[in-house]
């Protein structure tokens, strides 16, 4: 296996915190965010290399979640991002340019009522840790920028995230190949039939990088007679 390719499939530790930092200060640099918070295995201090980053975000005024979207995409710049299947636009999962597809934020926009009831009581029937990096007075304007890099696309996203998900867990000896193949298969299926490019964004680019970290996997697996 190259170095290129053993650096995406064993990424550092410190990038998931390095990237948190990043979309924090970015999202702090917007007057409409009054709270950010970080959960999961960030907030926990259980990451490692192949983290995510998970942050919940409480904005002030119908414009908010948008004028925050816009000061992150002014930092970290993405090249790809997709909806939640619960949670509107601009809301859903990022993949920052220049970073390994391990490194999805998954970050929700809310109001401040909504922020502290998740804090509180969790999402749905999951129970979450949540650090909270910000509060202040968040303080609402008028005027909804164009923000780039929004797909409404949810099929392609989530099968994206699944294959993620499952090569993790393969690496982390924690989920079966089978799974990781079956995930594969889905987000060919689904980069088939996707329709959604927004303007500025790159699917094959995170498309390709999977299919790098699937085949180089299958290869370790062949070479050791599909051993791990």
């Amino acid at each position: 296996m190259d170095d290129s390719t053993e650096a995406l499939l064993h990424p550092y530790v410190t990038t998931p915190p390095r990237i948190a930092l990043d979309v924090v200060d970015a999202l702090s640099a917007c007057p409409a965010v009054a709270r950010i918070a970080l959960f999961g295995s960030l907030a926990d201090h259980s990451h490692d290399g192949w983290s995510d980053i998970d942050v919940l975000c409480a904005v002030e005024g119908d414009d908010g979640a948008w004028q925050a979207a816009a000061a992150l995409r002014a930092v970290v710049p993405l090249r790809w991002h997709g909806r939640f299947s619960s949670l509107p636009a601009p809301s859903g999962r990022h993949w920052p340019l220049g970073e390994s597809v391990f490194h999805s934020v998954d970050l929700s926009y809310q109001t401040v009522e909504e922020h502290e009831r998740v804090l509180r009581e969790g999402l749905g029937d999951m129970a979450i840790v949540g650090r909270e990096v910000l509060r202040r007075p968040g303080i609402a304007s008028a005027g909804r920028p164009h923000v780039e890099v929004v797909s409404e696309d949810y099929d392609f996203t989530h099968a994206l995230y699944a294959v993620v998900k499952a090569i993790k867990a393969y690496l982390r000896a924690t989920g079966p190949w089978e799974a990781v193949a079956d995930a594969m298969r889905s987000l060919d299926a689904a980069a088939r039939a996707r329709t959604d490019r927004p303007r500025g964004s790159d699917p094959e680019d995170v498309l390709t990088e999977a299919r790098t970290l699937y085949t180089a996997l299958m290869l370790e697996r062949s070479r050791y007679g599909g051993e791990r």
